[in-house]
């Protein structure tokens, strides 16, 4: 069966075709432990802005979060409640907003052409992650060598209640987390891409939308600007007020 599923999700005719609950559940049947692709991402996406963005330092009252719509398939990054009080265009105001964003707005902007992976997207690529969180290497190797070992000694003092008696069964639980820590600093500096990396892209590039919500105080009109990736850095506009997007 497993290799059935391996066979299947790397099938040429099939690869574009993929939905990431799709992959989730492909996944399942291989390995019942196997972390799902669409919780790691969103959980990640969320805890990124959390911690590099606070609102008391913005000029605006939030930072952006992440949903994943199951009904829509589709993965939004999004800020909320903004207020407008201006009588200047929705496209100009929330544009303006965006490109305080250096990240996202370069993901929007097919003039920047600068499509690499997002920090804020790297929870769903679950073959970087290390007992439940994304390793960042420095190409420092002697650094690097801390950081890994540093890791191990983590995964120890977290996991000492699993450990028996049978030194010989924890020194192979011990090497297996370290070929597994090694494997990912490996690909990480290389820059090497796996299948499963690919088609994570691919479908990215199809889900993944940005919104602002907006709260035009003049008209009394409640909106949202929308982009997607790579396409343009004006937004589509659309009356939409956030209640409508909570429970999509």
């Amino acid at each position: 069966m497993k290799i059935f599923i391996i066979f299947l999700i790397f099938s040429t005719n099939l690869f574009s075709k993929f939905t990431f609950e799709e992959l989730d559940l492909l996944r399942t049947y291989s390995d019942v432990d196997a972390k799902s692709i669409i919780q790691s991402g969103t959980s990640f996406c969320n805890n990124y802005f959390k911690k590099n963005f606070s609102s008391t330092e913005l000029n605006y009252q939030n930072s952006f979060s992440c949903k994943f719509s199951k009904k829509r398939n589709r993965f939004y990054v999004y800020m909320l409640a903004i207020d407008k009080r201006d009588s200047n265009s929705l496209k100009e105001f929330c544009s303006d907003i965006l490109s305080t964003w250096p990240d996202i707005y370069e993901h929007v902007d097919k003039k920047s052409l600068k499509f690499q992976k997002k920090d804020y997207l790297s929870g769903f690529y679950i073959e970087n992650f290390f007992y439940d969180k994304v390793i960042d290497f420095s190409d420092n190797f002697d650094d690097d060598q801390r950081i890994i070992s540093n890791e191990i000694n983590n995964f120890i003092l977290k996991n000492r209640d699993n450990f028996s008696n049978n030194n010989k069964e924890n020194n192979l639980l011990i090497e297996k987390e370290i070929r597994k820590i090694n494997k990912i600093y490996k690909k990480i500096i290389s820059g090497t891409k796996t299948d499963l990396d690919i088609l994570i892209d691919q479908i990215l590039t199809d889900i993944v939308r940005y919104k602002i919500f907006v709260n035009d105080i003049v008209n009394f009109k409640s909106y949202s600007c929308n982009w997607m990736p790579g396409k343009n850095s004006v937004p589509y506009v659309k009356r939409e007020k956030f209640s409508e997007f909570e429970n999509i």
